[in-house]
This record gives structure tokens, C-alpha cells and sequence, in this order.
């Protein structure tokens, strides 16, 4: 994903989350919320209930090569948290990725 794709400020953090409207995946939990922009943009926390470092990080990494995939697909002027949670570390590729999809198509994402 592009740098001007990911969702960086607290700011925005803050209003995605007061805005917000989640869905709630065993592998991954999405809160999202309309922007004004002419783009979409996404986040993803791994907490430290996951684990180490190592685990978090790949954790994230999985969930956005999903995510990559998908992009393209993605309709214009959404924000979107990704929380991984426990279970994302065991996952298949697959099954994450057709998490991330369920996910995107029931919020009317796609």
C-alpha cells in the first residue's frame, strides 16, 4: 500500500472512532467511517496481547499484504482500523485474507 494510503494522525484515529461502525471477525475486528477524501485509507493495530515484537509485527505485515491484494477493489473515501486479534499468528494466508474480504464486503466497501 502506498504511504498516502495509510492512516496515520490520532486525529483521524480519534474521529474513525467516534464515528464509527465495527464488524467483528474471529481473526480481525474493522472499524471504519466515511472520510471527505477522494481516497481510502487504513490502519492496523496489534496489541501486546498477541505477543512479542516479532509476532505483533508479523501479525501487521500479513494483515496488510491481505489488504494489498484487495486495494485496488476498494471504493473511494472510507478510513478503516484493522485490530488483529489472537488468532491472526495461526492463520493461514487464506484465511486471513477471506476475513479481511467478508469484512469489507459487508461494510459496503467493495
Amino acid at each position: 500500500m502506498n504511504r498516502k494510503f495509510h492512516l496515520t494522525q490520532s486525529r483521524d484515529f480519534a474521529r474513525v472512532k467516534s464515528n464509527h461502525q465495527t464488524i467483528h471477525h474471529s481473526l480481525v475486528v474493522m472499524v471504519y467511517a466515511r472520510n471527505e477524501l477522494d481516497y481510502s485509507r487504513a490502519a492496523i493495530v496489534a496489541s501486546k496481547k498477541i505477543g512479542n515484537a516479532v509476532i505483533r509485527n508479523r501479525a501487521r505485515r500479513r494483515i496488510r499484504g491481505c489488504l494489498s491484494g484487495l486495494w485496488v477493489n476498494i471504493k473511494p473515501g472510507w478510513d478503516f482500523i484493522f485490530y488483529a486479534r489472537q488468532r491472526v499468528v495461526d492463520a493461514q494466508f487464506s484465511e486471513i485474507q477471506n476475513a479481511i474480504l467478508h469484512l469489507l464486503e459487508e461494510a459496503g466497501a467493495l
